[in-house]
C-alpha cells in the first residue's frame, strides 16, 4: 500500500468514527442522488439548501485556530475536500495538484485565486492532492 493510500485509509477511518457519533436530531440527507445534487450545487454556486452528513465533520474550534480559517472553511463548506476525496478514491495520487486544479476551476475560481489557494495548501502541508486530504482537511475536522 502506498503512503498516499495509507493516509487516505486513516482519514476515512476518522470520518467513519465521527459519523457514528451523529445523533438522531442531527438527521441529514441520505438519498445518494439528492446528496450528489447538493454537492454539485454547493460546489458550483456555493448555495447550501440542506444538511449533509459531511457537514457534521467540521470542527469550528479546531478550524478557527488556523490563520487561513476563512479560506479553508469556505472550501470545506463548498465541498472542495469532499469532491477531492471522491476523485482520489477512484485514482492513485500522482503527487500533483491535478484534481485540485480541476475542482477549483469547476468552482469558477480565477487563476490568481487558485494560485493563492495552492499557496495556502502548501503552507498547511498540502503539496499534492492526497496530502491536501490528509493534512489540510484534517485541520478542519475531528477533535
Amino acid at each position: 500500500m502506498s503512503l498516499g493510500n495509507a493516509k487516505r485509509t486513516a482519514n476515512k477511518e476518522r470520518r467513519r468514527e465521527l459519523r457514528e457519533q451523529l445523533t438522531p436530531e442531527n438527521e441529514v440527507l441520505k438519498d445518494k442522488k439528492l446528496v450528489k445534487e447538493e454537492v454539485t450545487r454547493r460546489l458550483v454556486s456555493g448555495l447550501q439548501t440542506t444538511n449533509l452528513e459531511y457537514d457534521s465533520l467540521f470542527n469550528y474550534e479546531k478550524a478557527s485556530s488556523n490563520r487561513d480559517f476563512d479560506l479553508l472553511s469556505l472550501l470545506f463548506h463548498r465541498m472542495f475536500f469532499y469532491k477531492l476525496n471522491e476523485k482520489l478514491s477512484g485514482f492513485e495520487c500522482d503527487h500533483t495538484l491535478r484534481f485540485s486544479h480541476q475542482i477549483l476551476t469547476q468552482m469558477q475560481f480565477s487563476r490568481g485565486k487558485i494560485n493563492e489557494i495552492f499557496e495556502v495548501f502548501k503552507k498547511n502541508g498540502g503539496e499534492c492532492d492526497c496530502e491536501i486530504i490528509y493534512n489540510v482537511e484534517n485541520l478542519l475536522i475531528g477533535k
